[in-house]
C-alpha cells in the first residue's frame, strides 16, 4: 500500500513542473508589478483589483506594502500607482549625478557651522546617508556613508516624510516599525503624524535626542527633486542648542535651494 500523502496545497503545484511550489503571495506581488510595468500612466486601485482578481481591500494592502519598499510609488493627484524608484535606473543616475555636486556645498556647510552635515534619501521604508561630511570637533555625532535610518526618530526622515501621502508614512512605519531609542523617540503613528503637522507649519524638522540620548539634528527637505531627500546638520545636543536653531536652518535652506536649483536647471 503506499502511504504517501498527495499535497493538496494550493500554493503548490508538482514538483515535475517547471513552476514548482509558487507561493500564492508571491504570484500577486508578480501580477502586480507586471501590471504596473505594462503601464505608463499608471493604474488605479479598482483596476489593480480587477486584473488581479483581488478584493480592493487586499489589493491595497499590496500596494501599500509594495510602496513603502520603494517597489511602487503612487501619485497624489491622480492616486494611480505606478513603478516605484526601486526599479527606475534612471533615477540612479540622477541621484548619482547629483550627489557629485552636493559635495562641495555640504562640505561648506559644514565648515561654516563647524558640525556635521548629512545628504539623506528615503529607500524604500529607510533614510540612507548617501553623503557625510563630518564635525572637526572631538565630541561630534556623525552617521556613515550608506548607514541606514528609521524615519520616525531622524530629523532626516521627519522632514522627508511631510512631503509623502499620510497613506504611505503609515505603510513605512507599519513595515519597519517604531523602535524607542530613547524616552524621547515617538513610537505611535498618530503622535507621529501630529509631529508631521509640526514639522509642515515651521518648515524645517528636529530630532531632539529622539535617536541618540545626547544628539541634536535639525533637516530640511529637497523639494522639488526626483527622488526624497533631505539635508541636514547633526551634533551633540549640548553643542547645538535649541536657540541656535533657527540660524543653522536658515543656512541650511540656503544650501538647499542652490543644491535645487543647480541641479534643476542644469541636470
Amino acid at each position: 500500500m503506499n502511504n504517501k500523502k498527495s499535497s493538496t496545497s494550493d500554493d503548490t503545484t508538482s514538483a515535475g513542473s517547471s513552476n514548482a511550489y509558487p507561493i500564492r503571495a508571491v504570484e500577486r506581488v508578480c501580477d502586480i508589478l507586471d501590471l504596473l510595468q505594462r503601464s505608463h500612466e499608471g493604474v488605479s486601485l479598482p483596476e489593480t483589483a480587477s486584473v488581479t482578481s483581488l478584493p480592493k481591500s487586499s489589493a491595497f494592502r499590496y500596494l501599500s506594502a509594495l510602496e513603502a519598499r520603494g517597489y511602487v510609488e503612487r501619485d497624489t493627484q491622480s492616486a494611480l500607482y505606478r513603478i516605484g524608484l526601486a526599479f527606475q535606473p534612471h533615477n540612479t543616475r540622477q541621484l548619482e549625478a547629483f550627489l557629485a555636486r552636493a559635495g562641495g556645498p555640504l562640505q561648506r556647510l559644514r565648515d561654516d557651522t563647524g558640525e556635521t552635515t548629512n545628504l539623506g534619501t528615503l529607500q524604500g521604508s529607510m533614510i540612507v546617508h548617501n553623503l557625510v561630511f563630518e564635525s572637526s570637533q572631538m565630541m561630534r555625532l556623525a552617521a556613515r556613508v550608506g548607514d541606514r535610518a528609521p524615519i520616525h526618530s531622524t530629523a532626516l526622515g521627519k522632514a522627508i516624510a511631510v512631503e509623502l501621502p499620510p497613506d504611505r508614512v503609515r505603510a513605512i512605519l507599519d513595515t519597519v516599525g517604531m523602535s524607542p531609542f530613547t524616552d524621547a523617540t515617538i513610537t505611535t503613528p498618530e503622535a507621529y503624524l501630529s509631529a508631521l503637522e509640526t514639522v509642515r507649519d515651521q518648515g524645517f524638522a528636529i530630532d531632539d535626542c529622539e535617536n541618540q540620548a545626547d544628539g541634536r539634528c535639525v533637516a530640511v527637505a529637497l523639494r522639488g527633486m526626483p527622488f526624497p531627500c533631505g539635508i541636514s546638520v547633526s551634533a551633540p545636543a549640548r553643542r547645538l542648542t535649541i536657540d541656535m536653531v533657527p540660524s543653522v536652518v536658515k543656512r541650511i535652506c540656503g544650501v538647499g535651494k542652490h543644491l535645487v536649483s543647480d541641479f534643476l536647471n542644469e541636470g
